[in-house]
């Protein structure tokens, strides 16, 4: 299973009792605009990005290496009148990384800007296991 799957799974229920859903589909642009401005009190969830880094090569080609996964969820609310809940979801949000099993280094860096009246939220989960 893919960490996205996991993420959105573990988000489906964290978040069912507040203002905000997560949506299946990605992040994509529609018309020049992203999804997750357009339909603002959704969390979006990118595909995983997965890179590879050789630590230590060895003579049998059983190389030790650690593989990063990394993860990019978007929500946007309105900045004038954002839900009276933010807090709650953001910590939830935040906390989903930890429902991913099999991963020593579970990290989530969170970004917020504002464009226009928009409140956007980016969460950037970094999964890493040797």
């Amino acid at each position: 299973m893919a960490i996205r799957d996991t993420l959105k799974a573990n988000l489906d229920l964290a978040l069912s009792g507040t203002n905000v859903s997560v949506s299946a589909e990605l992040p994509f642009n529609s018309a020049g605009e992203p999804l997750y401005t357009k339909n603002m009190k959704f969390v979006y969830l990118d595909q995983d990005n997965i890179s590879k880094e050789e630590l230590i090569l060895t003579l049998d080609n059983n190389n030790i290496a650690t593989i990063n996964t990394t993860v990019t969820g978007y929500l946007a609310v309105d900045a004038k009148n954002p839900p009276s809940d933010t807090n709650t979801i953001v910590d939830s949000i935040i906390t989903s990384r930890l429902s991913v099993a099999g991963q020593p280094t579970k990290e989530c860096e969170m970004i917020t800007e504002i464009e226009d009246d928009i409140l956007i939220y980016t969460f950037n989960f970094n999964f890493i296991t040797v």
